[in-house]
């Protein structure tokens, strides 16, 4: 399905991002590497270059327009055409409202909502043309909003909206539109956190928490593509949260409350 196609995957250079693209590559697609860290798009490009892989880098922000109109323009200049656009590039935060500053949620925002909505609008031609698609990751956190996560959660839980609203409206462009929702997968030893003050820190790996292979991540994102599925979950703890969330909201939110503690006490 994906040979000789041509898809953009933001926030590419490390951990689902990089995987994603990795595996795709390896499938046969022209792959779209980003960040706006130069040296991080530089070595990745060099490392699937390596392997044989079709790849451009691209280093900027995707929360700013312009620069998306530049990643839609260079990969057409060098593909041709944008079959796929995985939304992946994010940010992570902890920090209760009272305690955090009011730029973190601006950062948040940035990122992660303009930063999967500007993209989606720059090459949303492209893809209408070759009746691609377009895939959102959001998050577990972005299916109920959990306590000390308010940026996290509001802006994962923002996505899923876009791309809600979005799918409906490419029915007819016959455009493919999906959200995905990963759980507690195994991080690059570089994943960074925003703490309440808006500092970038390295994010501590869990120990307390079950995480899921990168891979089986990864598959379930390809997979859901390929099978043009609109929600996908990448374990059952995802599904089952989904579920019980929409048939007993307020039993829900009564669980989510008696274990506020545990969840805002989580590194």
């Amino acid at each position: 399905m994906f040979k000789d196609k041509v898809v953009v995957v933001t926030g590419s250079v490390q951990g689902i991002g990089k995987r994603t693209a990795e595996m795709l590559a390896e499938k046969g697609a022209k792959v779209v590497v980003n960040s706006r860290t130069k040296t991080k798009v530089d070595a990745t490009v060099e490392e699937f270059s390596q392997k044989g892989f079709d790849v451009l880098g691209l280093t900027g922000d995707v929360s700013n327009y312009d620069f998306c109109e530049e990643l839609k323009t260079q990969t057409v200049a060098k593909f041709g055409r944008i079959d796929y656009l995985i939304n992946n590039a994010g940010l992570a935060a902890k920090g209760s409202i009272s305690d955090s500053e009011a730029n973190v949620f601006e950062k948040m925002y940035a990122v992660n909502v303009l930063g999967s909505l500007y993209p989606t609008m720059a090459l949303l031609p492209e893809i209408k043309q070759t009746k691609g698609g377009i895939l959102f990751i959001s998050s577990m956190a972005g299916i109920i909003g959990l306590p000390s996560y308010a940026a996290y959660s509001g802006t994962k839980r923002s996505i899923v909206s876009l791309a809600e609203s979005i799918k409906n409206e490419l029915v007819d462009d016959e455009v493919y539109v999906g959200v995905n929702y990963p759980g507690f997968t195994e991080n690059d030893a570089q994943k960074e956190i925003l703490s309440p003050s808006g500092e970038a820190n390295v994010m501590v790996k869990r120990e307390d928490v079950k995480v899921e292979p990168l891979d089986k991540t990864v598959n379930k994102i390809i997979r859901q593509i390929e099978k043009r599925k609109f929600r996908s979950y990448s374990s059952y703890k995802g599904r089952a949260l989904q579920t019980m969330y929409r048939l007993f909201p307020t039993l829900s939110l009564s669980i989510l409350k008696m274990n506020r503690r545990k969840i805002m006490d989580m590194q």
